[in-house]
């Protein structure tokens, strides 16, 4: 299970051989990593090692990979939480991998989110083409963190030339207002929003999310307001919630009420 919200499930298929998980850091999103501080925590399985420097011996999991095609309960699932399946440092074979044992899952669908697309894009793309197929499969939803307007003008294009039928924005940590974003949303099928949390959270001001939701409804474009962070703004002054991460939706306000996903395939 999981405390995301808008999954039913996290697979954590890659992770250290000596236990706990790795990832690299690359942008102002990373910089509060919810994962690096589970990490820290030997108690939930972490291994202390930073999200930085050289990665340690890594393994695949190749047992989840096999129980997705014989999962009978259609279930939504979030892979990876604790890394980036799309980071430099792993194997190309090891995402082609996970790919194969999506495709033998239809039942199943699969958000994958990276904040590296360009190696999305060039690994999508070999394993589309040693399968002869044009597009990604239904069940499979391919994602990019977008936090400020300088990842939204640089990752957004790319995971635009990725042939898929939900590619998907998590605008989670949002770290300041987007703007305009009606060019962008031509290739966009959904997007995740919501303001930071946890100790030393940056503020997000609710006006940028209800841009995002206002520029999502004009377009017809379904968008999940995941929360409103732990150091949330409205007109100017904090907005308080009982929740501490300001998850809560019926604390939010009512235009922040929306928690929209794509229209899933049926089976």
């Amino acid at each position: 299970m999981t405390n995301i919200e808008w999954t039913d499930l996290t697979d954590n298929i890659i992770r250290a051989k000596d236990g706990g998980w790795w990832c690299q850091k690359i942008s102002p999103g990373c910089a509060n990593c919810y994962s690096e501080k589970l990490n820290q925590n030997t108690f939930f399985g972490g291994n202390k090692l930073p999200y930085s420097g050289q990665p340690p011996e890594l393994v695949l999991d190749t047992e989840i990979i096999r129980k997705w095609g014989f999962q009978k309960k259609t279930k939504k699932h979030f892979v990876a939480s604790m890394t980036d399946v799309f980071g430099e440092w792993v194997p190309r074979y090891w995402q082609h991998e996970m790919l194969d044992g999506m495709f033998v899952a239809p039942k199943q669908t699969f958000q994958i989110l990276t904040k590296r697309p360009l190696i999305m894009l060039s690994s999508v793309e070999a394993w589309l083409d040693s399968h002869g197929l044009d597009k990604l499969p239904e069940n499979i939803w391919v994602g990019t963190s977008i936090e400020n307007r300088h990842t939204l003008q640089q990752r957004s294009p790319i995971l635009a030339q990725i042939p898929a039928h939900v590619r998907f924005w998590s605008a989670e940590p949002l770290l300041e207002d987007l703007g305009d974003i009606s060019l962008f949303l031509k290739d966009i099928h959904w997007i995740i929003c919501g303001g930071e949390s946890g100790p030393n959270s940056r503020p997000c001001h609710l006006e940028w999310l209800q841009s995002i939701v206002q520029q999502c409804h004009s377009d017809k474009i379904p968008v999940f307001v995941k929360q409103v962070g732990a150091n949330a703004y409205f007109q100017q002054q904090q907005f308080k919630t009982r929740d501490k991460k300001g998850g809560d939706i019926t604390e939010f306000i009512q235009q922040l009420q929306v928690q929209k996903f794509p229209c899933l395939p049926i089976h």
